[in-house]
């Protein structure tokens, strides 16, 4: 009976060894949302996945997840909200060769880029009296986008503008002169693609027009303010959700649109403070992406991104000008802008918005 007493005493002493120095080995573990992109309120998923690759089970694990501090978890998840982010705390048994998927619905209300940043696992010894733990860093974010401008009817602002626009547009976009063809980037609208240069070249081609005759907007985003500007992140809030729906309206009336700004944008998405001409889904996404990811720091001047436009301006381009306060060295930039364009320059001046707190006034001034 001392024997078998003596074996079980050594196997459990040899098990308990194994379980405390081995209890995390071949478990991985990773998070995602179901989105990369919401709108500020959307509902997206929240998945984690926890699998145990090897022979032996993991009785008892216990998962600390890194989430951002501004999630809001639906269907009764409580979260601890530490400084600078929040944790999910759970308990799992792992099964030998097990996934274990779980998810949450959850809610961003602000505009921004969100990090998960993975978890610390901890696994539990044979006997229950120690735990072993262990980072398992991950990193997938989430792009909450700006919401669109509240209190004013853009396109009722806009609507003289771009009436003038599809007048012009109509009176002078002649296919006859067309100067040639280049390859499709995803941008053009479909009515330029040519079918039958496309069946030539055996890629998709489309119509490349004069210049005289493409008529596109360019939209100039200022994030720039003077020190001491009151409420100054929600007037550039204001900003981004102007532009937002600014783009939103070029695309539903099929005018081709870029973007000149002085924002920064936070995470590598190419050369986001100029965007080219386009129209589409894929394009209005990346401005829109950009302006999620977006902060407050500028890179220029208010009067440097407007003599970049002058210096690239064509004939055929309107400019719609979206700035947190118009400066007496920004009104003569913009004013410089309007003689050049015999008045085709629309400002937004998100100072007078809020003043004007959404009433029926004509917030959007032509430049002449």
């Amino acid at each position: 009976m001392l024997v078998y007493l003596f074996i079980f005493a050594v196997t459990a002493a040899l098990f308990q060894e194994y379980t405390l120095r081995h209890g995390l080995d071949r478990v991985s573990y990773d998070i995602q949302p179901s989105l990369r992109t919401v709108d500020p309120g959307q509902e997206f998923t929240v998945t984690t996945e926890i699998t145990n690759a090897k022979r032996m089970p993991v009785s008892f694990l216990k998962i600390q997840e890194s989430m951002p501090l501004e999630i809001e978890p639906l269907g009764g998840i409580t979260l601890r909200r530490d400084p600078e982010q929040s944790r999910l705390t759970t308990t799992a048994f792992l099964r030998p060769r097990q996934r274990l998927t779980r998810s949450f619905d959850a809610v961003i209300n602000h505009r921004g880029r969100y990090f998960f940043h993975g978890a610390t696992l901890s696994s539990g010894d044979f006997l229950g009296l120690r735990l072993t733990h262990d980072y398992f860093p991950v990193s997938r974010e989430i792009v909450v986008l700006p919401a669109p401008l509240e209190g004013v009817a853009v396109d009722k602002t806009l609507g003289d503008f771009l009436g003038d626009m599809s007048v012009n547009r109509f009176i002078m976009e002649d296919p006859v002169l067309t100067l040639g063809f280049r390859e499709y980037t995803g941008r053009e609208p479909q009515k330029a693609i040519s079918w039958t240069q496309s069946a030539r070249m055996g890629r998709t081609m489309v119509k490349n027009y004069d210049h005289t005759l493409d008529l596109s907007v360019t939209i100039i985003l200022n994030v720039e303010c003077p020190e001491g500007t009151e409420a100054l992140h929600e007037r550039i809030e204001g900003c981004f959700s102007c532009a937002r729906s600014v783009c939103e309206l070029l695309e539903e009336k099929k005018i081709k649109y870029g973007l000149v700004t002085n924002a920064t944008s936070a995470g590598a998405i190419g050369l986001w403070s100029q965007v080219g001409d386009g129209l589409g889904h894929s394009h209005l996404m990346t401005i829109l992406e950009g302006l999620g990811r977006a902060t407050y720091s500028s890179t220029g001047s208010f009067e440097s991104i407007i003599e970049r436009a002058v210096r690239r301006d064509e004939q055929g381009r309107c400019y719609i000008v979206i700035s947190p306060v118009m400066t007496p060295s920004g009104h003569r930039a913009v004013g410089r802008l309007g003689s050049l364009k015999g008045g085709h320059v629309s400002v937004f001046d998100i100072s007078c918005l809020a003043q004007n707190d959404g009433d029926d006034v004509k917030e959007e001034k032509k430049w002449s």
